[in-house]
């Protein structure tokens, strides 16, 4: 029950950015928004979660993890409730995204801290799987949201989804027994509260791979069901690609953190592998086949955007004292990369042309696999 705890949480303060995403067509409609706008409307909520992300794990770490994401749950259902309600505008969902982002910051972080101090270390791997397997998730629901309400009572009910994860959180946070973080054998003898000067790099190196990294990911996943419509595919469809492609990536993020508890230590080989063939299933969305979107779409989600469960463990395995201030430097560089990816994909797409901006992506998810490979020679 502490794993369906942590799915819930973070399938809650995922909602607000991945609803409006799955919802894109219907708002930019009714709201007025081109590509851009609308791209920079998700850039503004990511980029405050990830301003605030440090922030936010040092308050993790200082008052606990269970006030933390209790808080951040409750900021995002308030998001969600507004946007429902309230949004009217490009200023209006600029905001209540940005409410959101410091939900999320919170509620991330949070959720590490819980993760380190509740959960086994030798399942710790499959609880992050699952924690960031919440965000596809939400993007099922999002996807599912087309054509069940969006295209029948409108896509502002669609916000409502939020009730049931957040009566979730209420129920059974309080139950989870949390105790202080074991340390484990493999990082004592290095001292995990001293960073050493490879280390610090090796953390640069990684942080802004991972930037790069959720930079493509995030752009390709929010403008999914858009790139589908323009490539001729009818709305319904393509929300159902959107939920098809979240289904992929919720197994591949389990599976990964599965991997991770047996394989034991950081695991940034297999980010970068990861971020490698997200990479060249990205480049097939720039051919405009209807077919080939689909096998983007899966990559996308599997390869490309399916390693941040790893990612926060790797961190929490190289400083396990302070899980709290280390997922708030990786919730930083995801939060930035989340925060470029819209904008840039809809500017290229709105500018140039979908194919374009799906092959910029898998660009950048080349280096950022590039940037991970060798952060793992430095650790």
């Amino acid at each position: 029950m502490d794993m369906l705890v942590v799915a819930s949480s973070f399938v809650l303060v995922a909602l607000p950015f991945f609803m409006v995403g799955g919802l894109a067509v219907q708002i930019r409609a009714e709201l007025g928004l081109s590509e851009t706008s609308f791209g920079a409307a998700v850039t503004i909520g990511f980029l405050t979660a990830a301003l605030s992300a440090p922030f936010c794990g040092r308050i993790a770490d200082r008052i606990g993890p269970r006030a933390t994401v209790y808080l951040g749950c409750a900021i995002c259902i308030t998001s969600l409730a507004g946007l429902g309600l309230l949004a009217g505008g490009f200023g209006a969902l600029a905001g209540l995204l940005a409410l959101a982002g410091i939900g999320v910051a919170l509620a991330d972080t949070g959720l590490a801290v819980l993760v380190t101090r509740a959960i086994p270390i030798h399942r710790q791997g499959v609880a992050f799987g699952i924690k960031e397997a919440s965000i596809p998730a939400s993007t099922l629901v999002a996807g599912l949201a087309v054509p069940s309400i969006a295209l029948t009572v409108g896509w502002r009910w669609g916000f409502a989804a939020g009730v049931l994860p957040m009566a979730v959180v209420l129920v059974r946070l309080p139950r989870i027994r949390i105790s202080p973080p074991p340390t484990p054998p493999a990082t004592r003898e290095a001292g995990p509260d001293s960073i050493s000067p490879p280390r610090r790099t090796a953390l640069l190196l990684a942080a802004v791979g991972a930037a790069l990294g959720t930079t493509a990911g995030s752009g390709a996943g929010i403008f999914i069901t858009d790139s589908a419509v323009a490539m001729g595919i009818g709305p319904a469809i393509a929300g159902l690609l959107l939920a098809t492609g979240s289904l992929a990536g919720i197994a591949t993020r389990v599976a990964t953190g599965i991997l991770a508890d047996r394989s034991g230590g950081p695991q940034f080989r297999l980010i970068a592998l990861m971020l490698a063939g997200g990479a060249f299933a990205m480049a097939l969305g720039a051919t405009g086949n209807t077919a080939l979107l689909v096998l983007a779409t899966v990559g996308a989600f599997t390869g490309g955007w399916a390693w941040t469960g790893i990612f926060y463990l790797s961190l929490v395995r190289t400083s396990p004292k302070r899980p709290g201030a280390v997922a708030g430097i990786g919730s930083a560089a995801l939060g930035l990369g989340n925060a470029a990816g819209p904008f840039l994909f809809g500017l290229v797409a709105g500018s140039v042309s979908y194919g374009a901006a799906w092959l910029g992506a898998g660009l950048v998810a080349a280096v950022a696999s590039v940037l991970m490979a060798v952060a793992r020679r430095h650790f």
